[in-house]
């Protein structure tokens, strides 16, 4: 069984055999280095009130969106969602 990550920058998708909220690596399809997000938290961002997402975050990388959720207390990686 494998688990499903999205890479930050140009969504392209790695499989893993662990399941981690992120890791960090250079994505083959684009060449970016970022934390590769579970799949999962793909809905949980979405889920962000479009009043708790500062501007811009449509551009921003996925992790980031991410980080900053967690930096502005929006979500915690004590969240059942995250």
């Amino acid at each position: 069984m494998t688990e499903t990550y999205v890479c930050p920058h140009c969504t392209a998708v790695e499989e893993r055999s662990y399941r981690v909220q992120f890791f960090i690596v250079t994505c083959d399809e684009c060449g970016e280095n970022g934390r590769f997000i579970h799949a999962s938290l793909l809905d949980v961002l979405d889920s962000i009130p479009e009043a708790d997402r500062p501007d811009g975050w449509e551009s921003m990388p996925l992790d980031e969106r991410l980080l900053h959720a967690v930096r502005e207390g929006i979500l915690a990686f004590d969240d059942t969602r995250v």
